[in-house]
């Protein structure tokens, strides 16, 4: 039941995103919103948490995460990209600040500035400074 109601509000959030993206292109906003997994090093605080050295991400149809895609997140390597990362008040994310995480998220551009909107929030490791870039 508690699996149906958070895929059904992640759908609905999703599909009102999509509806608004052709007010968004035409204020020269990136359109494309799309749910992802990526993983990368959680750096900031107050009111501006970003992921850093992040990877481009894979597209996923579910908002909440498995063992499995835990489990291949901690052998990833890191990317390049930087994220804003929007709505991560309900997931406690100050005790992982430097931390190698994975969040999954509704990806979008906006202000040439890539940005998701959280979904799952996953620490992975303790430091990632252990984690090579690529």
């Amino acid at each position: 039941m508690m699996r149906f109601s958070c895929t059904r509000a992640v759908s609905v959030l999703l599909a009102g995103m999509v509806a608004a993206a052709p007010a968004q292109a035409q204020a020269g906003q990136d359109p494309e919103v799309e749910l992802r997994t990526v993983v990368g090093c959680l750096a900031g605080g107050g009111a501006a948490w970003m992921l850093e050295r992040a990877t481009p991400g894979e597209p996923t149809e579910r908002a909440f995460t498995s063992r499995e895609e835990l489990d291949a997140s901690r052998g990833r390597a890191l990317g390049s990209l930087s994220y804003r990362l929007l709505g991560v008040g309900e997931f406690a994310v100050e005790d992982h600040d430097g931390h190698k995480v994975q969040v999954k998220g509704l990806r979008f551009a906006r202000d040439g500035e890539l940005r998701l909107n959280v979904t799952s929030f996953q620490p992975l490791d303790l430091d990632c400074r252990r984690t090579p870039a690529p």
